[in-house]
């Protein structure tokens, strides 16, 4: 979940909920039924992973917990963000030295912020932490609870069984760990089973009537006018708008978002306006977020031209029926044979992060044999994809989803023309080699730098992202006219450049 930064006029950078200022959280994001049963478990006994893709409001759910939990007195919660340059550099002892001294300086801070006289000490193994998080739970008679937010990075798997490795040891009677990861997460090591290590909760959100509630809830709490009836055409209702966008996006929270903030300043909203945003969101926000993400990809980096071809390839034959005249409406969701999907996986799990498609169901039966998962497709790549323009029917059918999925076969051609590289070794991402001119405002970085911020950086003798991101506040502040707001808007865009 996501709000504007109302401190930068110049910039209405959308920020990620762990950017948030605490003292706004509240009135900026609200909870449904569905995400209150992900809170209680974040803030019950054992280890938890919370499964999303990118923008999709792990981190609200997590930041949620956190605030109910500090609330009581009968739990003491840490959230920890593992957005870290060190943790995503190194590997294996390297990264527990790093691991340790971050949650243990985030452990005394929260004792300190509490009130709490105790003092925990600052350690860099693995033992000291256990033995640490021990007593301090004594101490408290409090169970401790650690919520990891951003435990992985799509470009960079290895350290990953290091941490899961962390996450089964540090669990215990005494304290529970909870993190959010994107789906596609794999590598989780020898030691941790992630289905009798942990419970695994997929937030999906991409069959709206499932929750018919929640979209029109969040434009109610965060977009009033367009809850109002007055602002909408005769053939198009608030509800359905909330519904029609939440399920375009795929159930993505910060594309449903974005979408939202594209009609609040129209005054009349009707299905032409929904169209002109779908086409507009499918070229200038979904189709750059390739050329945003594929510097963070690490050795996936190469997979980008394929993932672009292959979700063309989907659009193209979900959008088949409707261009030969056999169907007036693309289909909106696909069952695609397993072993196309392991043959792709990495590539799936690049457009599901990305947020083009989402995973409604793991598995069914296709009428040619065999089985597959079924993808709810983005409506605005779709929409993009036919040379229809959206009409009420379009909008009953979607909504409803009572068509049949398309189907690719194993055997089918859909996907014979998508050939996948050869990776490299792995050499770090890219992204941190990059001249800080590419956090500049493009397509990639809606809400990037103004040429002028970009200029005094270079002028100061930052030349790349990654030196960049290793600069301290007071750093930065010594940059003439740089100051809180705008040092805040380039953490800000470095997040999203690295982690996001």
């Amino acid at each position: 979940m996501t709000f504007p930064n109302d401190q930068d006029n110049d910039s209405g950078l959308i920020l990620a909920a762990e950017e948030c200022p605490p003292e706004s959280f509240e009135k900026y994001h609200s909870f449904s039924s569905y995400d209150n049963v992900i809170i209680r478990k974040l803030t019950a006994h054992g280890p938890v992973l919370i499964r999303g893709g990118r923008g999709s409001g792990k981190s609200a759910l997590l930041l949620e917990a956190y605030r109910r939990m500090r609330a009581g007195d009968s739990v003491f919660p840490i959230y920890v963000s593992l957005r870290y340059l060190p943790l995503l550099q190194s590997d294996g002892e390297e990264y527990i030295h790093h691991f340790c001294e971050l949650l243990s300086e985030q452990i005394q801070k929260e004792l300190s912020e509490c009130g709490h006289a105790l003092e925990f000490p600052i350690v860099s193994e693995q033992m000291r932490l256990q033995l640490g998080l021990t007593q301090l739970a004594q101490a408290l008679s409090r169970r401790i609870v650690l919520l990891f937010d951003d435990a992985a990075h799509i470009g960079r798997e290895k350290p990953l069984e290091v941490f899961f490795d962390l996450f089964r040891t540090l669990s215990s009677n005494l304290t529970s760990c909870k993190a959010s990861i994107y789906p596609g997460v794999t590598k989780f090591g020898v030691r941790f089973d992630v289905f009798n290590d942990s419970t695994v909760v997929d937030i999906s959100r991409s069959d709206v009537m499932a929750f018919p509630d929640f979209f029109p809830d969040v434009v109610q709490a965060r977009y009033p006018r367009l809850a109002e009836r007055s602002t909408f055409s005769d053939r198009l209702s608030p509800r359905q708008f909330a519904n029609l966008l939440g399920r375009a996006v795929v159930g993505n929270l910060r594309g449903f978002i974005l979408a939202c903030n594209r009609f609040d300043d129209q005054d009349r909203i009707g299905i032409p306006e929904v169209n002109k945003c779908f086409l507009e969101m499918a070229q200038d926000y979904y189709w750059p977020l390739m050329d945003e993400v594929a510097p963070k990809l690490g050795v996936y980096e190469p997979l980008i031209e394929p993932a672009r071809d292959l979700m063309e390839a989907i659009v193209e034959h979900s959008s088949k029926p409707v261009k030969i005249g056999a169907r007036s409406i693309a289909q909106d969701r696909v069952l695609i044979h397993r072993q196309l999907v392991s043959q792709y996986i990495k590539i799936f799990e690049i457009l599901e992060y990305l947020g083009f498609v989402a995973r409604r169901e793991a598995s069914r039966a296709m009428k040619s044999g065999g089985r597959g998962p079924v993808f709810a497709i983005n409506l605005c790549s779709l929409l993009d994809g036919t040379s229809t323009r959206l009409t009420s029917e379009m909008i009953d059918e979607w909504l409803a989803s009572t068509q049949e999925a398309a189907e690719i076969h194993l055997l089918g051609q859909t996907f014979s023309d998508i050939k996948l590289p050869t990776l490299a070794e792995e050499h770090g991402l890219a992204i941190l080699g990059r001249e800080v001119d590419v956090l500049g405002k493009s397509p990639a970085y809606p809400y990037g730098l103004g040429p002028n911020v970009v200029e005094r950086l270079r002028g100061a003798g930052i030349q790349t992202v990654g030196e960049l991101v290793t600069k301290s506040d007071d750093e930065l502040d010594n940059i003439d006219y740089i100051g809180d707001v705008r040092i805040q808007q380039i953490r800000d865009v470095l997040y999203q450049a690295i982690w996001m």
